[in-house]
Parts: C-alpha cells; structure tokens; sequence
C-alpha cells in the first residue's frame, strides 16, 4: 500500500506553529515581563495611556547632572519641549547641536521656554560628558530607573513631547529632529 504526502500533518503542524508563536507575541508585549520596580512608582502604570498627545503631561521628579531634584511641575506655565535620549545614541547626537540653536534662537527672540533633556538608559557620567562637549544650553535630567521614559511610553530614541504652557501634549515626535522643525512646533505653542 502506497501512502501519499501527509498534508493534513502538515497542515496541523503549521497552524500549531503559528498560535504557538502568536501566543509567545502576546506574552512578550504585554506587561508580565516588565522590570521589577525599583522603589515607589513616580508614575503609575494606569497613568502611562496618559501620555499622549492631548492629555496632561504625567508630572515627574528627576535629578539634574549636579544632582538637585527638578520637578515637571515646578516648571509649567511656559511651552516646553521634553526630549528622551542618551548618549550613546546617533541620531540623539546627531539631534542635539539642532535641539540646542533651537533654545538659543527662541530664547534670543524672547519666548519663554523649557528645555528638557531626559538622559535614559545611560550613564550620569555619558551624560554629563556629552552635554559638555556640547554645551547643551537647556536642562539636562537623568532618569536613572527609566521609570520616566516608561512611564511617557518611550520605545525609541529620540522621542520629543511638546507641551503647552498649560501642560498638555500638543505633539508627540519619534526620531531626529531639526532645527527648523523645532521652532515651528515651539512657536506654535501656547
């Protein structure tokens, strides 16, 4: 007796395969493997679907390079730019000397900006190396945990908020920006 090609193995095989790894998706995207916290949340976790264009900026405390604690609080009232970086990565330093004329050219006009950079998944001392060597003229944050950048639901760098004075996410952009792309957006804000 001739037996033919088991396609309907085959098929079972496949499709088995196939929950299998969109079960193993699921599991890897979801939150079961989030890092252990570390010390209390400065954010909560409900409060991440917050962070997007529209709603209020989360609030956070983090350390500058000389180590004082600064508050997003403290500094609302005025249009802000919130940039996510390290120094480790291109196009975060490729973005930097545009981020950095930006401030200049706005605060040679008169306007009343923030400018923050929040140093993740880093070093303090990359950090601080880096904003030397570039003169970085606008506030330099370091979130040691990466509990700030998780909680504004950051996956790449660099990611940028802009936010109006009352403090709410007017634009939210992943990727390098330029200089000319900064001032339209800063200008734009209330």
């Amino acid at each position: 007796m001739k037996r033919g090609f088991p396609f309907g193995l085959v098929a079972i095989m496949l499709a088995s395969s196939l929950v299998g790894v969109g079960l193993a998706l699921l599991v890897l995207n979801s939150d079961w493997f989030a890092r252990p916290a570390r010390g209390p949340a400065l954010v909560s976790l409900s409060q991440r679907a917050l962070a997007r264009e529209g709603a209020l900026a989360p609030n956070f405390t983090l350390t500058d390079l000389d180590g004082k604690a600064v508050s997003l609080a403290e500094l609302r009232g005025q249009p802000m730019l919130i940039n996510f970086w390290a120094s480790w990565c291109p196009p975060c330093l490729k973005e930097t000397p545009a981020l950095a004329e930006a401030y200049r050219t706005l605060i040679r006009e008169g306007r009343r900006v923030v400018f923050i950079g929040v140093g993740t998944n880093d070093t303090s001392e990359n950090l601080r190396r880096f904003a030397e060597e570039q003169s970085i003229p606008y506030l330099v944050l370091f979130d040691a945990e990466d509990k700030v950048s998780d909680a504004y639901g950051v996956r790449g760098m660099p990611t940028t908020f802009f936010v109006d004075s009352s403090g709410v996410i007017q634009r939210i952009w992943n990727g390098e920006l330029r200089k000319e792309q900064v001032l339209q957006f800063m200008r734009e804000l209330r």
